[in-house]
């Protein structure tokens, strides 16, 4: 009885979905594993620009509900601005999962360009960069350990090593 009970907890625990790892007036973070399927998921838009943080190499097609096909190749460690996009469907073609760190930004940002190590993405709402260091005091920011998916909201993640920061406007 004792494993019955223990072996229904456990997978109602897995079953609820994650908590996003940062989820405040600014950003919303979110940890995604698309994995190989054979037919595209449910059509579904995104309301919200997004900087991705490609973890894994792979495939990825994006079907529009207006007919235009977007294949997407990603190698481990690309960083990309998603602009809040229609109604499209999304599939993993490649043999294995891809995770993706997704940061939903919720803010039009002031469009200030920063100053500090070389963006690998500047725009409107964003400054995205790799470092070592925290940007300077008063920014508010993401960081991403793109080895071990680790986040953190203005302040670096646990470990050491080059971290993504992405720096909002």
């Amino acid at each position: 009885m004792r494993l019955l009970l223990f072996l229904t907890s456990v997978s109602l625990l897995m079953a609820q979905p994650r908590t996003p790892p940062i989820e405040n007036e600014y950003v919303r973070v979110v940890l995604a594993t698309d994995k190989p399927v054979d037919k595209p998921g449910a059509l579904h838009e995104h309301k919200q620009n997004r900087v991705m943080i490609y973890l894994d190499s792979g495939d990825i097609q994006i079907k529009y509900a207006d007919g235009k096909v977007d294949n997407q190749h990603w190698k481990a460690g690309d960083i990309a601005f998603s602009p809040a996009s229609g109604m499209h469907t999304s599939q993993n073609v490649s043999s294995k999962p891809v995770r993706i760190v997704e940061i939903e930004l919720r803010n039009q940002g002031s469009g200030e360009h920063g100053k500090g190590p070389k963006a690998v993405l500047d725009n409107q709402q964003v400054r995205v960069y790799r470092a070592t260091t925290p940007p300077p005091a008063g920014k508010n920011f993401v960081a991403v350990n793109d080895k071990t998916a680790d986040v953190a909201w203005d302040k670096l993640p646990e470990g050491t090593g080059s971290f993504v920061i992405v720096e909002l406007k």
